[in-house]
C-alpha cells in the first residue's frame, strides 16, 4: 500500500506544476481525507469525450469497492480573452461531458483551494458520500449544468465590464471574440434546455407510472378486503347453515366445502400475479433497483460494439442511455442474434449493477430474456 509521499514520487511527472500546485494540492488537501488513501487517487486519468476524443482528468477518486469516482479539476477556466471562442466553448463541452460520465465533477481555483481548505475538504467528502449512498440523479447532473452556466455568464460580464472600464471594448477583434464567446454560451444554454426538457419529460413520465401502479395496487388491496369480507361472511353463512343440516339431515354438504377453494385458489393466483407485476420495471427505473435482481423492459435505442463486447442502451444512445445490457465477447453468439434488436422493445431478466454512477446488466444468455 503506498503513501503519499511515494505516491508522489511515483506520479512526479504528472503533478508538475511551476509553483507545485498539484503537489501542494495533494498535501493540504487529499491526503487530509480519512475516507480516501493513495491507492485511491488517480493523476492525469484518462477518459474519453463524446466524440471519442482522448482527454485526461488532473485527479481521479476511484474505488469500485468504496463506490468512488470522483473527478476533480485544478486552475479551471480563468480568462476567455486569452484562450478564444474555441478553446471557450470546448471547455463548456468538456465538463458537460464530465457531468453526464460521473454524475458530478468538482472544480477548483489555486485562490478557492489554498484560502477555504477546510471548505474544500468538506465538499469532496459531500461528494463521495452522495456517490456512496447513490444521491447523483439525473436532477442533481442538471442543476450542475445550470451552476456551469451562471459561473462562466458572470465571467464575461465581469471581462465585458474590465474592457469597457479600459476602453477596450471597441476594438474589433475583442468585440468579435465576446460576440461569438457569447453565441457559444447561448448555443449551450439551449442545448441543456432540451437535455432539461428531455429528463423533466421522463420523470414526469415515471411519475405517472408510479401513480398508475400505486392505483393498481390500491385496487389490488380493495379487492382482497371484499374477497375477505365475503370469505367470513360465506363461513358464516356456512357455519349456521351446517348447524341447520346436522338436524334435518347427515347427508347436507356444508356451503363452506364448496365455496372456501375456489377463494383460497383465487387468493394464490392473486399473490403470484403480483409477484410478478412487482419484478417487472421500465429501463427508466433501473437506476432505483441496484443490486436487485429484476425484468427490466424498455426500447433498444442503440446496438453498440466494443474492444471487449456490445451494448444495449436503452431509451437513448450513449451517453445518455437510462440502463445498459452489456454482452461480453465470449457470449458473441448472443449479439449475433440480437443484430436487428435496435428500436425494439426488451425484456431482460438478471441482476442490476451500477457502473459508472449507471445502471447496467450483463446477459450471458439467451434464458434471461423475457
Amino acid at each position: 500500500m503506498l503513501d503519499w509521499q511515494k505516491w508522489k514520487y511515483e506520479n512526479r511527472d504528472k503533478i508538475k506544476h511551476i509553483v507545485g500546485y498539484e503537489e501542494k494540492f495533494v498535501d493540504e488537501i487529499l491526503s487530509q481525507m480519512p475516507e480516501i488513501t493513495p491507492d485511491d487517487v488517480i493523476a492525469q486519468y484518462p477518459f474519453k469525450d463524446n466524440k471519442s476524443g482522448n482527454r485526461y482528468i488532473d485527479f481521479m477518486i476511484v474505488n469500485e469497492s468504496k463506490g468512488y469516482q470522483l473527478p476533480i479539476e485544478l486552475d479551471g477556466y480563468a480568462k476567455i480573452n486569452n484562450k478564444g471562442y474555441e478553446k471557450f466553448n470546448d471547455f463548456l463541452e468538456r465538463q458537460n461531458d464530465l457531468i453526464q460520465q460521473f454524475g458530478i465533477v468538482l472544480r477548483y481555483t489555486n485562490k478557492k483551494a489554498f484560502q477555504q481548505q477546510q471548505q474544500v475538504i468538506l465538499e469532496i467528502r459531500k461528494a463521495l458520500q452522495a456517490q456512496v449512498s447513490h444521491q447523483i440523479t439525473e436532477q442533481s447532473k442538471q442543476k450542475q449544468i445550470q451552476v456551469l452556466i451562471a459561473e462562466q455568464e458572470a465571467k464575461i460580464a465581469d471581462l465585458e465590464k474590465q474592457l469597457t472600464t479600459n476602453n477596450s471594448l471597441n476594438h474589433s477583434d475583442v468585440s468579435n471574440e465576446l460576440s461569438n464567446v457569447r453565441k457559444g454560451i447561448d448555443a449551450f444554454k439551449q442545448n441543456h434546455l432540451q437535455e432539461l426538457q428531455n429528463v423533466q419529460k421522463e420523470l414526469s413520465e415515471m411519475k405517472g407510472r408510479q401513480t398508475q401502479e400505486l392505483g393498481s395496487v390500491k385496487n389490488e388491496i380493495k379487492k382482497q378486503i371484499y374477497i375477505g369480507v365475503g370469505l367470513v361472511a360465506s363461513i358464516a353463512l356456512g357455519a349456521v347453515l351446517y348447524i341447520k343440516s346436522t338436524s334435518q339431515s347427515a347427508e347436507n354438504i356444508p356451503i363452506t366445502q364448496q365455496v372456501s377453494p375456489s377463494y383460497l385458489s383465487s387468493d394464490v393466483q392473486a399473490d403470484q400475479n403480483s409477484t410478478s407485476s412487482a419484478n417487472h420495471i421500465q429501463s427508466i427505473q433501473a437506476s432505483m433497483f441496484i443490486g436487485q435482481n429484476r425484468i427490466v423492459c424498455g426500447k433498444v435505442a442503440q446496438l453498440k460494439e466494443f474492444s471487449k463486447g456490445v451494448y444495449l442502451n436503452f431509451d437513448q444512445p450513449y451517453p445518455k442511455a437510462t440502463f445498459t445490457v452489456v454482452i461480453w465477447n465470449n457470449n458473441s453468439h448472443i449479439s449475433k442474434q440480437l443484430r436487428n434488436v435496435e428500436n425494439n422493445t426488451l425484456c431482460i431478466q438478471g441482476k442490476i449493477e451500477e457502473y459508472r454512477g449507471k445502471p447496467q446488466m450483463v446477459l450471458n444468455s439467451l434464458q434471461q430474456i423475457i
